[in-house]
């Protein structure tokens, strides 16, 4: 089985979001034969969390996200995390990894810099979800 490597959003830690998310990604392994994925996120616990530099922050989240094939993240939550969401599109950005926006609230709340970064943009859906993974990460081969 192929497997994608997938980088969880800051803001899902912060809402115990990582196994709602997991969850969607999960049911969709199920349906679907081949789909494999590991996840990586930020812990509550890991240290980069409580770094006071933007620049120390920002490799940290990177080096992270370095080995993922794309970026999941919350939409509409960008202002509350806007910190970590900045400095996670833009580690995405830099790595060319494609951004997936799952849209769990109202698209209004959808900052316009999210939209941008967006290679897709989601319902809460494991199919849709699943699928767009599926469209634009890069998958890990099977060793």
């Amino acid at each position: 089985m192929a497997t994608y490597p997938v980088f969880l959003s800051h803001s899902w830690v912060e809402q115990d979001g990582v196994e709602r998310i997991t969850s969607l990604m999960e049911t969709y392994r199920l349906k679907t034969e081949g789909f494999g994925y590991e996840y990586y996120s930020v812990s509550k616990d890991d240290p980069a969390q409580f770094l006071p530099s933007n620049k120390a922050l920002a490799l940290s989240i990177e080096k992270q996200m370095k080995p993922c094939s794309c970026l999941i993240i919350l939409a509409g939550v960008f202002e509350e995390f806007k910190r970590w969401a900045n400095l996670e599109l833009d580690a995405a950005k830099k790595l060319g990894i494609p951004v997936i926006l799952v849209e769990a609230a109202d698209p209004k709340h959808t900052s316009h810099k999210e939209k941008r970064a967006a290679a897709e943009i989601v319902k809460w859906d494991a199919m849709q979800l699943g699928d767009a993974i599926v469209r634009h990460a890069r998958l890990r081969k099977p060793s």
